[in-house]
């Protein structure tokens, strides 16, 4: 994928992103906002409905108290006059019966004030249908009592009435008192809002009396119901103030989009990185292979012309026969490794045969041989057992050619290398132990990364291309095997482990039988 290419869908992705948050943000904080306001307006309905029940349970105590006595209350002159003289709450009574006032009797020597109580209530004696008219639903229904209340004189006119048999019996409520009950049992701590009752627009109460209400809005109002419709709840609060929502909400998503887009910028820097890292990789292996199939090409050619010279000019030493034999089969084995190199991530083709271990130790023995002599290091060879594998030569040999390298390239120290093969239950284990500095633990899984190599005091000037443990594990694995490390101050230990062949482990079983 070519850079702009990559810059353009990273760019493109990081927008879209932005474009969702900032989205999904607006919507949450424009709920936020509604929600508050929701709130505050169901805060200032609840505590004016509290208020309004409050008034009206007052009201409706007052009607139980009244009805129960014009139930049971004697109708005589006597009687009534004593009850209008003791209740502080009844300014007077009227009885009607048949349309007709019985109480006060007008026929009987009346005070000023019975006088004019008379003169008050002459339309309802007129016209009793004044008293439910307010209550009236439908024609085959009439109630049996209620509240009337006229506001025709200067003071309101408020009465409570109620139908014992065919008599009308109505109790002038002290409308002062009412009121005077309301303002000393209200007693509600809304602060630092504000409730007010109005009557008739009059303010009757205010549960913060030293405070108005600057710097508030009318969140709700509710009018009372008959007979106090003239009575208003006010409920005064602090508009909601959404700017500090808005404020800290907008910050709070600007970091956000910074974190992803600062999480992007490092995506896009690390991918990019790899990806010029792997180009610089895949054309340095493919420089590093082209550059050195020429020369293997020429060696393996003058090789073969040499042993075909040799016949004509002398029999020659089985010594040197040897040693052409050898430049001639590593020549062939290092084409073959760059062939390897050159598709190492891809699966490899395995030609698999019966194969005789203890050979082809040898022969990778006498291989390094004079390379670790070369370097005053002894290189032993140990072989327990006689050993049969079915496995790829070729890749058997490069995974153990490549631990005898890393053991002569970076273990130089210890002086000696051992290369050890022995049968454990159904597996061949095959190792290369080094006397070395060791491997820290950590690096264990590091060194099997491709281009991977331990940065210490020993591997400064050894050159290496890193790829050398990757390949090896992709050949083990291809093999049915695994390779294991293990390592502490004394050195390296690096173990092949593979399958035994079918007939040889068959064989073993058996033994163990018998």
């Amino acid at each position: 994928m070519k850079p702009s290419r990559s810059l353009f869908l990273f760019t493109f992705i990081t927008l879209l992103i932005f474009a969702a948050i900032a989205c999904f943000g607006y919507r949450t904080l424009t709920h936020e906002a509604l929600l508050r306001h929701y709130q505050n307006q169901r805060l200032a309905q609840s505590h004016t409905e509290q208020v309004s029940n409050f008034i009206l349970d007052l009201l409706a105590r007052n009607a139980v108290r009244l009805g129960s006595i014009a139930s049971f209350i004697n109708l005589d002159n006597e009687t009534l006059n004593e009850l209008v003289a003791q209740e502080s709450s009844i300014d007077a009574l009227f009885v009607l019966k048949k349309n007709q006032l019985v109480f006060p009797d007008t026929r009987a020597a009346l005070t000023e004030k019975d006088k004019a109580w008379v003169q008050v209530i002459t339309p309802l004696v007129q016209d009793p249908s004044l008293l439910y008219s307010h209550y009236f639903t439908d024609e085959k229904t009439q109630p049996t009592s209620g509240w009337y209340l006229s506001r025709e004189l200067s003071d309101p006119l408020l009465i409570y009435w109620q139908q014992r048999d065919n008599q009308v019996i109505g109790f002038k409520v002290s409308y002062v008192k009412l009121l005077s009950d309301v303002i000393n049992t209200l007693d509600f701590d809304y602060a630092p809002n504000t409730l007010r009752v109005l009557d008739d627009g009059r303010l009757i109460y205010q549960n913060d009396s030293q405070k108005g209400v600057t710097g508030q809005i009318a969140s709700n109002s509710q009018r009372l119901p008959y007979p106090l419709g003239s009575w208003q709840i006010d409920y005064y609060a602090k508009p909601v103030n959404d700017f500090p929502l808005y404020l800290w909400g907008g910050l709070m998503l600007v970091l956000l989009m910074v974190i992803i887009g600062l999480g992007m910028f490092y995506l896009y820097r690390e991918y990019t990185r790899q990806l010029r890292l792997a180009q610089q990789q895949v054309s340095f292996v493919g420089q590093v292979s082209h550059e050195l199939k020429t020369p293997l090409t020429n060696i393996t050619l003058y090789t073969e012309m040499l042993q075909e010279m040799q016949p004509e000019e002398g029999v020659p030493t089985s010594a040197s026969q040897r040693y052409l034999d050898v430049i001639l089969n590593e020549s062939q084995r290092l084409s073959r490794l760059i062939q390897n190199i050159l598709s190492f991530t891809n699966v490899p083709k395995v030609h698999l045969q019966s194969v005789e271990l203890t050979p082809v130790l040898n022969n990778i023995y006498h291989t390094f041989t004079p390379a670790f002599a070369a370097k005053d290091m002894e290189l032993a060879l140990i072989v327990n057992g006689d050993i049969h594998l079915t496995t790829d030569v070729d890749r058997l040999t490069q995974i153990i050619s490549n631990f005898l390298s890393n053991a002569e390239k970076y273990a130089a120290q210890g002086k000696r290398v051992e290369l050890i093969a022995e049968q454990a239950e159904n597996t061949a284990l095959i190792r290369v132990r080094d006397y070395g500095c060791g491997i820290a633990a950590k690096e264990f899984k590091a060194i099997f990364q491709p281009f991977y190599r331990v940065k210490n005091h020993i591997t400064e000037g050894v050159s290496g291309t890193g790829i050398g443990l990757t390949i090896a594990r992709q050949l083990a694995t291809s093999l049915q095997g695994e390779i294991l490390v293990t390592s502490d101050s004394t050195g390296s230990c690096f173990t092949l482990k593979l399958p035994l062949a079918p007939e040889q482990d068959a064989s073993k079983n058996k033994d163990s039988l018998t």
